[in-house]
């Protein structure tokens, strides 16, 4: 019997992100109503067909708040995400290729420092000097979470240094903006992306976090996290409010998963998981 080209996993991540990512994008032809307009007479209302996931203690539409805030959450998180990995990238590349060097031990130095401080409170003391803000949530974001991509690519590029083919690039005089790009990053690229798959799914859960703190952006703008924090006092009287965000965020998270398992087993044929 043919097996499938693609682990299952990936190919059933792939398709569940781009159905979320279709409905938020299409946020406007999915539902007609204002995320932000205030109908007082409509407040608290159970789900029904006119508001699928029904409305909050201000009489705004649900899922019109969960498909706008997803916007925001998701922006925030890819933006995360290709700065850490940018940052964590150079610097890991910079690491392995110098090893030994001062720049190593800076970097290494700094990369332990950022382990080991809370990145909760990383993210208040910044909220607290700059305020509270989109940008102010992605300063603190990619501000911490660039360090296991470093780790991860400099681990890689101490490993590649040892093949043949360095060597010998090496010996034939190549440049270090050479080693890099031909030898170094096609070698680094493949881990890296894994790991990227697996921490977005972590990093909107931070995001998330933060905004339920109050360390996002500020209301009335829809935001998962600060949709879940908005809800949690009326959570006896109307639970459904916190039904929408919450299950956004679940299933957002689990497709990131799938697809970094589905990755793992397409980039690594000796870590392959049975399927």
């Amino acid at each position: 019997m043919p097996s499938f080209k693609y682990p299952i996993s990936l190919v059933i991540g792939i398709a569940l992100l781009s159905l979320l990512v279709t409905l938020i994008a299409a946020a406007p032809l999915v539902t007609p109503y204002d995320p932000v307009k205030q109908q007082a007479s409509e407040r608290l209302e159970k789900p029904s067909l006119e508001h699928p996931l029904g409305t909050d203690r201000f009489g705004r539409d649900l899922l019109s708040r969960v498909l706008y805030g997803g916007k925001t959450t998701l922006l925030a998180s890819f933006l995360a995400l290709g700065a850490t990995l940018l940052i964590g990238l150079i610097a890991g590349l910079a690491a392995g290729l110098f090893q030994g060097s001062i720049l190593d031990v800076m970097i290494m130095r700094l990369v332990d420092v950022l382990l080991a401080f809370p990145f909760m409170v990383l993210a208040m003391v910044i909220a607290a000097l700059f305020g509270t803000s989109f940008v102010h949530l992605l300063i603190a974001v990619v501000s911490v979470w660039w360090v296991s991509f470093a780790r991860l690519t400099r681990s890689v590029v101490l490993r590649a240094k040892q093949e043949t083919s360095f060597a010998a690039a090496r010996v034939l005089g190549a440049s270090s903006a050479t080693l890099i790009w031909k030898e170094l990053l096609p070698k680094a690229i493949g881990p890296v992306l894994v790991l990227a798959t697996f921490e977005l799914g972590s990093l909107m859960l931070s995001i998330a976090a933060l905004s339920f703190l109050g360390l996002g952006s500020k209301p009335p703008a829809p935001e998962w996290g600060s949709m879940l924090a908005d809800g949690r006092d009326h959570f006896m009287q109307a639970p459904h409010i916190l039904l929408g965000p919450a299950l956004f965020i679940m299933l957002t998270v689990l497709a990131c998963n799938l697809i970094g398992e589905g990755m793992r087993d397409r980039l690594d044929p000796y870590e392959r998981s049975e399927l």
